[in-house]
C-alpha cells in the first residue's frame, strides 16, 4: 500500500491552515502535541500538519505547483514518508480576503520503496479537477459538512482504496464530472536501439497483439525472433529503420523485448565473474538451461525468451503432466544425457579466444541435440556470458598526411608482424594483428571486386565506408551491417593494400 493517507487542507480566514478532512482519520496530527516514544504503534500518526503547513498551503507565488516533502518524523520509530501536493489558489472578491488557497496531499510511503512519479499526475490531476469544480458551483468552498464526513471525505476515502487496490478510479462526483484517474509505472528509458542489435521478444507476443496497433509494429512483429538484426527485419518487413527502431524501443521500454548480438559461428563469447554466483551453484537454473536448449523440445518459430520453469513448459507445448526432468536432460551423439556438471562445463569452456566454431568442434559430441544459439543466447539473458567484440584500428603510420586510399608507397617492412589469416585473429583476446597488403599478397586473399553484386557501388567506395570506421569504437557487427558485407569480407578488405595497415583487436 504505497499511499499511506490522503487529506485535504485550506487556509480558514479565522484559523489559518487547517486539515479539513484525512484519510484515514488521526493519520496526521493536526496540533503540535507530540506522541512518546513508547507509545508509538503501526496505528500512530505519521506526521504533524503544524511542522508542513506554510509549504501545504504556501504564499501565493508557491500555488500552481508540484510540491513534495519529506517532514521529519515524529518519533524514532515512525518510518519516513514523503508528501505530495499541488496547492491552487483562486482570488475572488466573493471569498474573504479574495482568494481561497485549497491543497488535496498524498502521504506516500517509504520514497526510496515507492514509484513516487507515477503519483505526481494524480495529485495533479485532483487538483485541477477540483479548480474546475470549484469555479463551476463552489463545490469546496460552500461545503459545510463537518471533518471526515460528507462527500468530499468520502471522495479521498475512495480514491484512496481505489488506488492502493486497482491502481486506477473510477468516481462518480456528480452528474457531469467524473474522476478517473490510472497509474502508470514510471519506466526508465530504454536502451539505445542500433541496426545490428538482434531482438528477442521475452512474452508471447501473439496473445497481445490488437488490430488497433500501429502498423509498423504489425509488420516487424512476424520478423523478431531472436536471428535477424533490427535492420534485417526492416528490409524483411518492407519498413522504414527508422520506424523499426522506434518500435522495437517500444516494445523495450513495456518489458516485451530484450536486445542480442548477432548470432555468429566466428564470436566469441566468455564467462563473466557471475559464472560461479549463478548457473554453476544452482541445479535448478541448470535444468532451465537444459530444457530451453534441447532439441527435442524445440518450440514453435514465433520464439521467445521465457526461460523459466513455468512459462517455457507452456512455450514449448508441454506440460508438467507429460514432461518429467529425466525426459528435459539433451542427449550427447552417443546418446548418454547431458547432466547439469555437463552443462556446467560446456559453458565453462568458453573462454576469450575461442570462437564458437572452434568451440563446437572441441565439444561436437555434447552438442550434438543443443541449439547452439539458444544456448548462448540463455547465458547472455541470464548474464554470465559475454560477447567479445572485435575492433579494428587504422595505425598512425596509415593515417600519415602523405596517406591516401590507394596509397602504395608505405613502409613494406613486416618483419617484426606475422602472417596471420582470419581464423588466427580470434585465437587471442589481447593480441592484435596488423593487416597488410604484403599479407593479404602472400595468402592470396585479395579482395574480388564486385561492383556489379552492389548496384554499381564500387569497391573504393566501400573501402572509403571502411575507413570511416577504423577508429577503434565500432565492432565488427556495426561495420557489417551497415555495410552489408559479411565479416570474411570486411577482413580480406582490411588485408587489402587498399586500406592500408590496420589492427584487429578483441575486448
Amino acid at each position: 500500500m504505497s499511499i499511506k493517507a490522503i487529506f485535504y487542507s485550506k487556509f480558514d480566514p479565522h484559523e489559518g491552515p487547517k486539515i479539513v478532512h484525512q484519510v484515514p482519520e488521526d493519520s496526521i496530527l493536526t496540533t503540535t502535541t507530540e506522541i512518546p516514544a513508547s507509545n508509538a504503534t503501526s496505528s500512530s500518526p505519521l506526521l504533524s500538519f503544524p511542522t508542513i503547513s506554510r509549504f501545504v498551503i504556501p504564499r501565493q507565488s508557491l500555488c500552481g505547483n508540484l510540491i513534495s516533502l519529506s517532514p521529519p518524523p515524529l518519533t524514532p520509530n515512525t518510518p519516513p514518508t514523503l508528501v505530495l501536493s499541488y496547492p491552487i489558489c483562486l482570488t475572488s472578491p466573493h471569498y474573504p480576503r479574495n482568494e481561497f488557497i485549497f491543497n488535496f496531499a498524498l502521504l506516500l510511503g517509504e520514497p526510496s520503496t515507492t514509484d513516487v512519479a507515477s503519483y505526481k499526475s494524480v495529485v495533479k490531476k485532483l487538483a485541477h479537477l477540483m479548480r474546475s469544480l470549484e469555479e463551476q458551483s463552489r463545490f469546496l468552498s460552500d461545503d459545510a459538512s463537518p471533518p471526515n464526513s460528507g462527500k468530499i471525505y468520502s471522495l479521498c476515502e475512495m480514491l484512496m482504496e481505489d488506488l492502493n487496490n486497482y491502481c486506477e478510479c473510477m468516481i462518480p462526483i456528480d452528474e457531469l464530472n467524473t474522476l478517473n484517474i490510472k497509474l502508470f509505472p514510471s519506466l526508465p528509458n530504454p536502451a539505445s536501439v542500433k541496426p545490428w542489435y538482434v531482438p528477442l521478444f521475452t512474452v508471447r507476443i501473439e496473445t497481445m497483439i490488437d488490430e488497433n496497433w500501429d502498423l509498423t509494429m504489425l509488420r516487424i512483429i512476424p520478423y523478431i525472433n531472436g536471428v535477424n538484426s533490427v535492420k534485417r527485419i526492416a528490409m524483411l518487413a518492407d519498413a522504414d529503420l527508422k520506424l523499426t527502431k522506434k518500435c522495437v524501443k517500444h516494445l523495450l521500454y513495456y518489458g516485451c523485448a530484450i536486445l542480442l548480438d548477432i548470432f555468429s559461428f566466428n564470436a566469441i563469447y566468455a564467462p563473466t565473474a557471475e559464472f560461479s554466483n549463478l548457473i554453476a551453484k544452482d541445479p535448478a537454473m541448470q535444468l532451465e538451461c537444459a530444457r530451453y536448449v534441447n532439441t527435442a523440445l524445440a518450440p514453435a518459430a514465433q520464439e521467445e525468451a521465457i526461460i523459466d520453469s513455468a512459462t517455457e513448459r507452456r512455450t514449448s507445448g508441454l506440460t508438467s503432466l507429460t514432461l518429467q526432468d529425466d525426459d528435459i536432460w539433451p542427449l550427447t551423439g552417443k546418446g548418454d544425457p547431458i547432466d547439469g556438471v555437463g552443462i556446467v562445463q560446456l559453458f565453462a569452456c568458453l573462454r576469450q579466444g575461442l570462437t564458437v566454431r572452434e568451440w563446437y568442434a572441441q565439444n561436437a559430441d555434447m552438442l550434438a541435440n543443443i541449439d547452439m544459439r539458444r544456448f548462448i543466447t540463455f547465458g547472455v539473458i541470464k548474464g554470465f556470458l559475454y560477447r567479445v567484440h572485435r575492433y579494428a584500428i587504422r595505425t598512425q603510420k596509415a593515417l600519415g598526411p602523405n596517406s591516401q586510399i590507394h596509397n602504395h608507397h608505405h613502409d613494406r617492412n613486416h618483419n617484426q608482424h606475422s602472417d596471420y589469416d582470419s581464423e588466427d585473429l580470434t585465437r587471442s583476446m589481447s593480441s592484435e594483428r596488423h593487416l597488410t597488403e604484403d599479407t593479404s599478397r602472400r595468402k592470396g586473399k585479395n579482395v574480388v571486386r564486385r561492383t556489379s553484386d552492389r548496384g554499381g557501388v564500387s569497391d573504393r567506395h566501400i573501402n572509403h565506408r571502411i575507413i570511416e570506421f577504423l577508429d577503434g569504437t565500432h565492432c565488427f557487427d556495426e561495420i557489417c551491417t551497415e555495410l552489408d558485407i559479411s565479416e570474411k569480407e570486411l577482413m580480406d578488405r582490411l588485408k587489402s593494400r587498399d586500406i592500408g595497415e590496420a589492427v584487429v583487436i578483441c575486448r
